[in-house]
């Protein structure tokens, strides 16, 4: 039997795009042919007590004996003992509209893991890859996913067997360790570093004012002349950087998009005929315009008791909360685009839904905030609102509705959306799935986006997306969509730096920054307003020319592109 292993911080909660990544393939029908078994690997975070409480949530934990033979389970409890550690394992479903199915799961608790055994393994890990472990000895990210690694082949020999085939799936650089141990090993089963991104490269291109304007600028000119490193200098202090560039060591590097190829290929100084590229799909249902016109009278019930209308136009953008998701440049170009709506008797609303809090404010809370003073509608600083960078941005959005004229921007500081989540003001029945269904536009003006499966989803729904240049999604959207049809449209911010030199690239403020950004969108913003859905006779017809080509942005039709490679 051919069993597939992902190595993934993802194991007991879908928090960003591996664990759709992981959902999408586990549930699509060619996966299954190639898998018998599927196990999920990855460490127990924080306190297991607390784990095990949030698992069986969702989760079913097995009993060591009810899921392995007696004498697979004494090897189990010598390995336990050897490394002092303690395991949970067990099944959990995994769905995607509908379909899927059931995965294995393995969560490790090495916080007390012996010492010794750490030690050895370094010095192995230092002595085959050259990656001095010494130096993140108060990194403990590192350190968690270097110890899961510790007994990985061994726990994987004996919950399975030997006489199966084992393919390791490495989700980003935490999965490196594990996935590089099984070159230590000698075993021959095949390993695949899943390059969901490049983290040097994302440290970069956030930390640098300049942003994407400058490092793919850099990146196009110094393309097989120079490293990453040898223009940005050494990344040696970021062990990210470290197991990253040791990922040519496994036998496939799967990119999710050309642009991550070229990337690696940057970090590297060389091409890699390993890097191959397999692009990321999307789960979605088929939908009537009846359901769409439903979905969308759910939405506008929300936003007309906020903003006491319905708007013409719903924009929105459901995104992590972090830096490289370029918050900032929906608002530059909503001052735009209310001008427009402006003149010609339009409204529209944005809907920006993202939090610093992954796992969401709680239920009672929200209903006391949304009583004491209305929210969403409006924000307080400190919880169980506010925190941290979201009252920046809540001062952002301020401005841009004090100013704007026939958009309104509401900002959701919430994980999901449903009346549980959101508050009464959300009508019973409503779901995550019909925002989606609902929105006319989806915002993507990433700094740094490997693909962006968020900025498409409205696709299937006769919805566009409004990306930038640095979305890895753009390359698949033009394989795609052909010119007869593009519900999507790519504001090439890069382009703006071309004729730059790589020092003033590299010396690029965030002014001068702010200021090539927004001649890049006045250049852009009328054709944007002319891809709108304004009316329903054009949602209509977006949602049945949708149909032709959605079906190729479908896991079942991504996958085999990456199965074979």
């Amino acid at each position: 039997m051919r069993i597939a292993v992902h190595i993934t911080h993802e194991v007991v909660k879908k928090i960003g795009g591996i664990g759709a990544v992981i959902n999408g393939w586990c549930s699509s029908a060619p996966y299954k042919k190639i898998y018998g078994r599927t196990l999920l690997y990855g460490p127990v975070f924080g306190n297991p007590v607390e784990t095990i409480k949030e698992i069986s949530k969702t989760c079913h934990i097995e009993c060591g004996r009810a899921w392995l033979e007696e004498k697979r389970q004494k090897k189990i409890d010598e390995i336990k003992r050897k490394y002092n550690i303690e395991l949970i394992y067990g099944k959990k479903p995994v769905q995607n509209e509908g379909r899927g199915g059931e995965v294995d799961f393995l969560l490790l608790c090495v916080q007390n893991m012996h010492l010794h055994e750490v030690a050895k393994f370094k010095y192995s890990f230092w002595e085959r890859f050259g990656i001095s472990s010494d130096l993140y000895e108060s990194d403990w990210d590192y350190e968690q996913y270097l110890r899961i690694a510790i007994p990985f082949v061994e726990l994987i020999k004996e919950i399975y067997g030997e006489e199966n085939e084992f393919h390791i799936f490495a989700h980003e650089y935490m999965g490196l360790p594990s996935a590089l141990s099984v070159k230590m090993s000698g075993e021959k089963w095949r390993t695949v570093f899943v390059a969901h991104e490049i983290s040097t490269v994302r440290f970069i291109v956030e930390s640098h004012p300049g942003h994407d304007i400058s490092f793919y600028n850099i990146l196009k000119r110094e393309k097989g002349k120079r490293s990453l490193e040898e223009v940005f200098g050494s990344q040696r202090q970021n062990p990210r950087n470290e197991l990253v560039k040791r990922a040519d060591e496994l036998d496939t590097i799967l990119c999710v998009s050309d642009l991550v190829r070229e990337e690696f290929a940057f970090l590297k100084g060389k091409e890699m005929e390993k890097a191959k590229i397999g692009y990321n799909g999307l789960s979605f249902k088929g939908i009537t315009f009846d359901e769409k016109i439903g979905s969308r009278k759910k939405v506008n019930d929300f936003l007309k008791q906020l903003l006491g209308f319905e708007p013409d136009v719903l924009f929105t953008h459901v995104a992590r909360f972090v830096v490289s998701k370029g918050l900032w440049r929906d608002l530059t170009l909503l001052y735009y685009l209310d001008r427009l709506f402006y003149e010609r008797g339009l409204k529209g609303a944005c809907i920006l839904l993202s939090t610093l809090i992954a796992t969401g404010r709680n239920p009672e809370d929200v209903l006391r905030i949304e009583r004491e003073y209305k929210w969403p509608l409006n924000h307080k600083k400190g919880w169980p609102d506010l925190v941290g960078g979201e009252a920046e941005m809540w001062d952002y959005i301020q401005t841009f509705n004090q100013n704007s004229k026939s958009i309104k921007a509401i900002f959701i500081n919430q994980f999901g959306f449903s009346r549980e989540a959101c508050g009464n003001a959300v009508p019973e029945g409503t779901d995550f799935v019909d925002l989606r269904i609902a929105s006319d536009c989806e915002f993507g003006l990433s700094i740094y986006e490997p693909f962006g499966i968020s900025h498409i989803e409205v696709l299937p729904y006769g919805g566009i997306s409004v990306i930038s240049s640095s979305c890895g999604v753009s390359f698949l959207l033009k394989k795609v969509f052909k010119e007869d049809f593009k519900p999507y449209f790519i504001i090439d911010f890069i382009k703006e730096g071309e004729g730059m030199t790589n020092e003033e690239l590299l010396s690029l403020t965030r002014d001068k920054r702010d200021e090539m950004e927004r001649r890049c969108i006045e250049k852009s913003y009328l054709e944007i307003f002319n891809l709108l859905p304004v009316t329903d006779e054009k949602r209509k017809t977006y949602l049945q020319r949708a149909k032709e080509y959605v079906n190729s942005l479908h896991w079942n039709n991504v996958f085999p592109m990456l199965s074979n490679k």
